[in-house]
Parts: C-alpha cells; sequence; structure tokens
C-alpha cells in the first residue's frame, strides 16, 4: 500500500510547486524529528540549482554539519570550493574557539552585519539562508531583540529574492512567542513524534505556505541514511488514522 517517493517532488507537492522565492520558512516539531535533516536536505537541493546558500549555526560546529551532510550523501564542500556556501559560526565560540568565528552571536545586530557582508561575497541574490536553530538565541538575548533579528534577516532575504530557513522546537519558548514567531513567517511546515502501538513515527505537515495551495495533511516520512527524508504515501491517499494525530492548530488553516 505504501510507496517510498522521491522526497522534494513529493514535498513540493504538498503546497503546489517549490518554496516561493522571497519568502521565510519555519520548520517546527518535537525533538529528533528531523528538522534540521528537512532544513539541510532544502538547502542541498537549492545548491543543486545553483542557487547561494549560507547556514547560521548556533547548535553544533560546521565540521559537524559537514559531517552530517555527507551521511547523507551531500557534498557541501564541493560548493563552498565553488563560492556557494558559507557557514557563519555562532557556535565555536561559545565553546571557547576564537579564530574563524564569529566572536559575540548574541550581539544579534553585528551578526547581521556580518550576514550582510557574506551576502554580498556571495553576490546577494536569491541567496538561501538556513538559521538552525532560534533556541539559543532566545535562551542568550531579550525576546523582543531575537523577534527584530529574525525580521531583519528575513527583510535581508526578501529584497535579494531569496528564501529563509528557520528551525525551532515545539515547546522549546513560551506558547505566544512560538505562535509570534509562526506570524512573522510566510510558511510553516511542522514535524511530530507519535507514538503508534511501540513505535515511533515520524509525520509532516505544512500548516501554511503563502503564494501556495496547501494539502494540509499528515504525510509520514522516514529518514534514512544515504538519501535524507523519504515521504511515504498510500495509494489511497493521505489518511489521517488516530486522534492523538489530529491537532487544533490544523482546523485553524
Amino acid at each position: 500500500m505504501e510507496n517510498t517517493t522521491s522526497p522534494f517532488r513529493e514535498f513540493y507537492a504538498l503546497f503546489g510547486g517549490s518554496l516561493p522565492d522571497a519568502s521565510s520558512i519555519l520548520i517546527s516539531g518535537d525533538p529528533g524529528s528531523g528538522k534540521t535533516t528537512l532544513a539541510q536536505q532544502i538547502l542541498y537541493d537549492e545548491l543543486s540549482r545553483s542557487k547561494p546558500c549560507i547556514i547560521i549555526t548556533y547548535d553544533t560546529f560546521p565540521s559537524n554539519i559537514i559531517e552530517r551532510m555527507n551521511e547523507f550523501g551531500w557534498d557541501p564542500k564541493k560548493y563552498q570550493l565553488m563560492n556557494k556556501l558559507d557557514i557563519i559560526d555562532c557556535y565555536s565560540s561559545t565553546a571557547g574557539i576564537t579564530e574563524g568565528v564569529v566572536p559575540q552571536p548574541f550581539d544579534l545586530t553585528n551578526v547581521s552585519i556580518y550576514l550582510s557582508t557574506i551576502m554580498e561575497k556571495l553576490g546577494n541574490q536569491q541567496i538561501t539562508i538556513v538559521l538552525d536553530s532560534l533556541i539559543p538565541i532566545f535562551s542568550e538575548t531579550e525576546s523582543k531583540h531575537a523577534i527584530s533579528f529574525i525580521q531583519s534577516i528575513a527583510g535581508k532575504v526578501k529584497k535579494a529574492g531569496g528564501k529563509l530557513i528557520i528551525t525551532l522546537s515545539s515547546g522549546s519558548v513560551h506558547p505566544e512567542l512560538f505562535h509570534k514567531v509562526e506570524s512573522l513567517v510566510d510558511g510553516v511546515v511542522e514535524l511530530r513524534m507519535v507514538e503508534e502501538g511501540q513505535m515511533l513515527r515520524r509525520y509532516l505537515l505544512v500548516r501554511k505556505m503563502d503564494r501556495r495551495h496547501i494539502t494540509p495533511r499528515l504525510v509520514q516520512f522516514d529518514i534514512i541514511g544515504g538519501r535524507g527524508i523519504q515521504l511515504k504515501l498510500s495509494r489511497l491517499g493521505f489518511l489521517w488514522r488516530r486522534g492523538g494525530i489530529e491537532h487544533s492548530s490544523i482546523a485553524r488553516n
């Protein structure tokens, strides 16, 4: 009954086309649900279509990002050598490293200026930026400054006709602040971990996508080594199968 499909053809089909240019996308979800994997897979898809990209990392070392992407068969170093990919390291300084990193990663004005410099270096046109993750920013700065930072980056990206992809774990910030972030972005993709019997299964839901006609249905997916996220679709269509999968936010869309 199930068919594992080409990930991005089917992913984009959930909202009637590729991610809109000049847009901001939030990938939210449970810890371990695959937010970083999806963000990196989207980024690599953009790179493969000759779009310049930037990763702003607050969660791990750049070397770990390269290693993780290689595990899925994606080669980011190739694009770094082509001046198509840059990694802004806002993590290493928190571990005491001072060379080749952003020295004050929670001085968000300074980070924004640094980002503008990198965008100029990459041509400042149709750049895709992945900011992974927002949790350290909200933990170490005032909420109003974090929100202004997101708005500032989104403005830079949209002016350049690019895409901003940000990640945030469900339950990591106050619900009111979480909804504020959702209201700022043009699209929301939610990932869930659902217990079914004695198994934990992953589901993906496109909750909104401006300028696209979305299909607000849960789709099961797996994360497969050497391939990344693979959607699993039924020949009978998408199924709403258990009350535990339902979510009140769906009704609002």
